[in-house]
């Protein structure tokens, strides 16, 4: 094990020294360092206690550095202005380097793009990685910004804020509804299929049917559908060209509800198994970018993706 180092001095110290030498009296250096001059005082104590040697004449009314503090604090400057070096090329690598985004396949929409697109004219310049899987990625080990997935984790070393829970329900274009008179026609519906599931392992087709129809539908949609698609936007694309039917949340589809363009022909709509939650980094600082993009997030799922009521 190779041997430790000795001891520095406290940071604080060498800032309240450099400080006074630099500005010439310590009631200058607690006004460049917004404290009070007594703060300074006890540092530079501090200091000359860590390293057992006198650095100021002291009078009544002044303090002034001796030969010794004099060429220590060209020392102190110099590390001081090497330090400031290193922070500011990290930082400038970083303001750099792209934001990434990973997300759930069923929030890649246009509320998303919007998003992304109000950063841009904000942040003119900015790069930005988005990623729509179903697996979820380490935020800490990927090097992803800001996650956005379906369910409550684990999530290791992240911090986790929940987004929304929405309601769920099959729904179809009015043409397909029409021969949907009843749960049970379901079963032999060209079914568009996800790979989220609920907790229980369930595909969302038997969850939906659990809940709004009992065991013999849930047992009878259990077999996955003949499509399966990730993404809720192209599911969406899907059900307006062809005669399938998807379970949707209504926040996704809202505006395809609005306009009539998608129904729900078996009108029992009940809680999803699972809500969406924005996942970040516990050790990572997020760049204003990055920070702008997620309150934007935020206050698109309290707004308009929210449970209805």
């Amino acid at each position: 094990m190779p041997p430790s180092r000795p001891a520095l001095p406290p940071l604080n110290a060498l800032r309240a020294f450099d400080a006074v030498v630099r500005l010439g009296s310590v009631s200058a250096a607690a006004s460049a360092l917004d404290v009070a001059p007594s703060t300074i005082t006890q540092h530079l104590r501090n200091l000359e206690d860590h390293l057992g040697a006198s650095l100021f004449e002291r009078s009544a009314n002044a303090i002034t550095p001796n030969a010794r503090a004099l060429a220590y604090a060209e020392a102190v400057r110099a590390g001081f202005d090497q330090l400031f070096a290193a922070s500011e090329a990290i930082s400038a690598g970083l303001s750099e380097a792209p934001i990434r985004l990973s997300a759930a396949p069923t929030l890649a929409g246009a509320w998303l793009a919007r998003l992304i697109a109000q950063v841009e004219a904000e942040f003119p310049g900015v790069a930005i990685r988005c990623d729509f899987s179903p697996q979820p990625a380490d935020v800490d080990a990927d090097q992803v910004d800001i996650a956005l997935r379906y369910g409550a984790g684990p999530y290791p070393g992240a911090v986790v804020e929940p987004l929304y829970t929405d309601v769920m329900a099959p729904v179809c274009t009015p043409r397909v509804a029409a021969g949907l008179a009843a749960p049970e026609d379901l079963v032999n519906a060209l079914r568009i299929d996800t790979a989220e599931t609920a907790p229980d392992g369930r595909s969302l087709w038997a969850w939906w049917a659990q809940q709004a129809a009992g065991d013999s539908l849930a047992l009878a949609l259990a077999q996955p559908g003949r499509w399966q698609v990730q993404g809720s936007a192209f599911t969406q694309a899907l059900l307006l060209e062809a005669p399938a039917v998807a379970v949707m949340e209504r926040g996704l589809i809202a505006g395809a509800l609005a306009s009539g363009a998608l129904v729900a022909p078996i009108a029992a709509w009940v809680p999803a198994p699972c809500g969406y939650a924005l996942v970040t980094a516990r050790r990572r600082v997020l760049r204003p970018a990055a920070k702008r993009l997620k309150a934007l997030i935020k206050r698109h799922a309290s707004q308009a993706l929210r449970q209805p009521e």
